[in-house]
């Protein structure tokens, strides 16, 4: 016999030496944690069937020599396995999935990985807190209520043995006559586990809700004075029993509500901080974790060694996968909140990190304080109003779930390789498109009907997000356009022409170098001048009848009345026209006199000016010429365009450009201006749209399951369009991704400042189907696009739109190529490295960054420098850029 205090080496020479005699390739580990915990794996031939209570005598019989025990300290996991067994399972699992059982296993190289695009169920997800009082217990019950109205079944567990609360929060009519509960069904089993005793049927109460789901209740138990013995007996010795029993009460727990209930979903209330009940319900019950807690340093110290258990415990089997759930957020001004949130979120990419391609923001949901919340005597029946901040976590937990097996959505079956097939989705940029094309490809936004309005002068909007389409609509296909505006407004009255475009649409449109001619000619404050002589020149020629009115000048009708106009003889036209004395009021004369003339015959001039961003050329020279330019045109308009009654400007201009402009009365704008926004019911439009043109044998299938046709997309739901996407994309992206698939899409196609993109949109479907149409393996007959499709057709999206950028802001080029291989969030001091600008310089071009949506500042207003940045989704792949804690 060796010492009283053998050390890992002597165990394992101990074991060798005896196991040697049966089986010479037998092999043996023992590791040992910093705390003095043993982890033990044996593997030998000589566990050939035989179970594993035979397996943990043979080696306790050897461990007797030196004093030790399987199933006593410093032991805290073992693994007794056949050679074959290691082979076929080289991840072992954690023996007891306790604190620090967990905390004292070695370290897997390579972690376990479990996304499935089929989800299972039921999902267990168990709600646990490190602290108490922060809601965990209300956000369950919520949650819950909230499944159930969705039509699922849902099964609610009180595993917070010591302080039981879920089931006051419920009350259920019933409850009072319910005896048993969890403690009661485990306690019984660890005296008598060959006894079916107590029932499960007599330890679930239904939740009774007016709803089409249902919702069931296994409360803690009976709370009396028994509860409190039982209690007492189910120490980690207890604990430890269970998982060296063939069959395990906490499981059996879990498989009769399974079979008893068929559950969609199971909660698990769990038992705050370190506690062995808790350990079981987060790290060995649960596929997903939902933890809550309050941002606060106190919280922090904590949870981290919580999130390290369940990181390990997670690569060892895949699961369990953590949402986080930030509350009560107190009530506090919005720069504060967006400081605590920051930090929040800082914390749980270096803690928890960002699994696959899923971003931070998908990670965490927070509940801000109510009071109205706190003071509920119970959660049924709970108004909308106080329910709306659990929806997200309610969402991300049905995306998990199988589609409700009483719902029908429409199906592809039969039709799938039909359909994709027949898919085609248009990605053309604007100025790509043909313009007989326009009118099919165009989708009217919410906005379209205040861009009708004559008053509407000033449409701003981040490049790419319509401007360009809208301008080509009314100037090259009026009579398309004006069908498009019919419901709203009657523009058959109305005369749509080019105020400034790309030259192909006319000779009177002059491109970048000869605006440049025009102030190197006549100075840099002549701009208000050109503007108005541009008008006059673009009503002349666009509108010949104008021509025959004999008060206008003849210089104007003289020079309208050419056939030829060259870029030289218009520029030299303005000049001589800026440098006369008398031309001005003359041209101010014949303004008035056109919208006279319009008035008399009922008519409506609109000027549509669009490349204002790229008209000017680049460069900062080019820059400040055009910012000139801008803030003439746009105060000209104001200054003279109010008096006149027939003729409106709609200026499109980049949202970054507008700005940075400053001119007399720019706030008269406000009731004069649109900005373009694409929200989600467009995006989905517009999708459809193209579907639907594309595959009869998809439009098929949507009118006949949800009454959905091209002519019935403007008045349809969002639901309705949600639903009419889920042939083509399904519903879910997967159990692993906790998201719906028109979420997971709508974030990854918008920046920093919450543009969405529809070309990126129309992109990634385009992509998607080229993907789809490569792969050899068969997928669900219901959809034609997988989850896997729409992720790998995403850094193709990323590279484009950052190609787009890289044109739209030239000035930027050089610098987004120089963040390649960074990591995001990024602070500005090493942005200064990699950029090599300083100063006043970098702030410049940070602030550039940040007004084009490619960054976004992460730092508190109270942090100390450096400010930190996040770099938007849709930029990240396209860069070269990875996140900050990405696994």
């Amino acid at each position: 016999m060796i010492s009283n205090k053998p050390t890992p080496l002597e165990i394992e020479s101990e074991l060798l030496q005896a196991l040697s005699a049966e089986d010479l390739e037998a092999s043996v580990s023992v590791k040992e944690s910093s705390l003095g915990w043993l982890t033990i794996q044996v593997t030998t031939n000589a566990f050939e069937g035989k179970p594993q209570i035979e397996r943990e005598e043979k080696v306790d019989t050897i461990l007797d020599l030196v004093n030790l025990n399987l199933g006593q300290y410093p032991i805290a996991s073992y693994n007794l396995l056949t050679p074959k067994e290691l082979e076929d399972e080289p991840s072992v699992s954690i023996r007891l999935p306790l604190w620090s059982d967990i905390l004292d296993a070695p370290d897997l190289q390579q972690e376990v990985g479990i996304d499935k695009d089929v989800p299972d169920r039921p999902q267990i997800v168990t709600f646990y807190s490190f602290k108490g009082g922060v809601g965990r217990s209300t956000a369950l019950g919520l949650v819950g209520i909230l499944l159930a109205q969705r039509n699922r079944r849902v099964v609610i567990i009180d595993f917070d043995l010591e302080a039981p609360g879920i089931s006051v929060l419920l009350q259920p009519d019933s409850l009072d006559e319910q005896k048993y509960g969890v403690l009661d069904y485990i306690y019984q089993r660890f005296l008598t586990p060959e006894e079916n005793v107590p029932l499960i049927e007599d330890c679930i109460r239904q939740v009774e809700l007016a709803s089409r789901g249902e919702l069931f209740l296994v409360s803690a138990g009976d709370y009396d004075e028994n509860y409190v013995h039982k209690l007492a007996e189910l120490d980690r010795r207890a604990w430890q029993s269970f998982y060296k029993r063939q069959v395990n009460p906490v499981k059996q727990l879990l498989d009769d509500i399974k079979n008893y209930i068929d559950p969609d979903v199971i909660l698990i209330d769990a038992r705050p901080g370190f506690n062995d009940t808790g350990a079981v319900a987060l790290l060995d019950l649960a596929d997903t974790g939902i933890v809550c807690f309050s941002p606060t340093d106190q919280s922090f110290d904590g949870l981290r060694w919580v999130i390290k258990a369940a990181r390990k415990q997670s690569k060892y089997r895949g699961k369990p996968d953590l949402r986080f759930l930030l509350t009560p957020m107190p009530a506090l001004p919005e720069d504060q909140l967006s400081s605590w949130i920051s930090k929040a979120e800082d914390w749980i990419t270096d803690h928890w990190g960002l699994p696959g391609d899923i971003n931070v923001g998908e990670l965490y949901y927070k509940i801000l304080y109510n009071p109205g919340i706190a003071v509920l005597p119970n959660l049924i029946g709970a108004q909308a109003s106080l329910t709306s901040d659990y929806l997200p976590i309610a969402d991300a937990i049905d995306a998990s779930l199988p589609e409700p097996r009483n719902l029908e959505p429409p199906i592809v079956a039969g039709n799938r390789e039909l359909i994709l097939e027949e898919l085609t989705f248009i990605a053309s940029t604007a100025q790509e498109l043909q313009a007989e094309h326009i009118p099919t490809i165009f989708q009217r936004t919410g906005d379209f009907p205040k861009f009708l309005r004559d008053r509407t002068w000033l449409i701003r909007g981040a490049k790419g997000t319509g401007k360009s389409i809208l301008f080509r609509l009314f100037v090259e296909r009026p009579n398309e356009a004006r069908e498009l505006s019919n419901d709203e407004f009657g523009l058959n009255d109305h005369i749509f022409m080019a105020g400034h475009g790309q030259s192909r649409l006319g000779s009177s449109i002059l491109d970048s170098q000869n605006l440049a001619s025009y102030e190197q000619a006549v100075g840099e404050s002549s701009w208000d001048v050109f503007w108005l002589n541009y008008a006059l020149l673009q009503l002349c020629i666009n509108c010949p009848d104008l021509l025959d009115i004999t008060q206008i000048d003849d210089d104007l009708i003289r020079f309208s009345n050419q056939e030829q106009l060259t870029q030289s003889a218009i520029i030299s036209w303005f000049v001589r026209r800026t440098q006369s004395p008398l031309s001005v009021p003359q041209a101010i004369d014949d303004l008035r006199i056109i919208d006279l003339w319009l008035n008399e015959h009922n008519k409506y001039v609109w000027l549509l000016y669009d490349e204002l961003d790229v008209g000017f050329g680049s460069g900062a020279e080019s820059y400040e010429r055009r910012r000139r330019a801008l803030e003439a045109l746009l105060a000209w308009w104001l200054e003279s365009g109010t008096a006149l009654k027939r003729i409106s400007p709609k200026i499109f201009l980049r949202e970054d450009i507008w700005s940075n402009l400053n001119f007399v009365n720019k706030g008269h704008y406000a009731g004069r201006s649109l900005q373009l926004k694409w929200e989600e019911s467009d995006l989905w439009k517009l999708v459809l749209r193209q579907s639907l043109q594309s595959s009869s044998s998809l439009s098929c299938t949507l009118e006949q399951d949800l009454g959905l046709t091209l002519e019935r997309l403007e008045i349809a739901s969002l639901d309705q369009l949600r639903k009419g996407l889920y042939p083509l994309w399904g519903e879910r992206m997967g159990s692993g991704k906790k998201a719906y698939t028109y979420n997971w899409v709508r974030t990854r196609i918008s920046d920093t400042n919450e543009n969405c993109f529809p070309r990126s949109l129309i992109l990634l479907l385009q992509e998607a189907v080229n993907r789809e149409s490569s792969f050899s393996t068969q997928y669900s007959p219901e959809i034609v696009l997988r989850p896997k499709s729409l992720i790998e057709a995403f850094p193709y999206v990323s590279e484009q739109r950052v190609d787009e950028v890289r044109n739209e802001y030239p000035e930027l080029r050089d610098f987004l190529s120089r963040m390649r291989d960074e990591r995001s969030p990024i602070d500005e001091t090493r942005l200064a490295e990699i950029l090599s600008v300083s100063g006043g310089e970098l702030s410049l071009l940070i602030k550039d960054m940040v007004e084009a949506g490619i960054l976004k500042e992460r730092s508190r207003p109270r942090d100390p420098p450096p400010r930190v940045y996040a770099v938007a989704e849709l930029y990240l792949y396209g860069l070269s850029m990875k996140r900050k804690g990405q696994r």
